[in-house]
């Protein structure tokens, strides 16, 4: 049995951890990206919802063009002045 040297140790092991972290890089934006559509489908649904639209989970989209004209987002980091 071979006796290696802390500093091989921690060499090798930064170095699995960087190839592990770019291979997660290539193969989880679709999973995130899918998460992040799933999360405007609910806001949408919600905001429907509070103008009296029932809506379904398939049809927020098709509703939300249909009853939502325009829309803004105010970030209040922003307008504190």
């Amino acid at each position: 049995m071979k006796n290696f040297s802390n500093k091989y140790i921690f060499i090798f092991s930064s170095v699995m951890v960087i190839i592990r972290l770019q291979l997660c890089s290539r193969w989880l934006p679709p999973f995130f990206s899918r998460a992040g559509k799933n999360l405007e489908i609910e806001k949408k649904k919600s905001m429907l919802e509070s103008i009296n639209v029932p809506a379904e989970w398939g049809k927020a989209e098709e509703l939300y063009d249909k009853y939502i004209k325009e829309s803004f987002v105010i970030n209040p980091a922003v307008v504190k002045g």
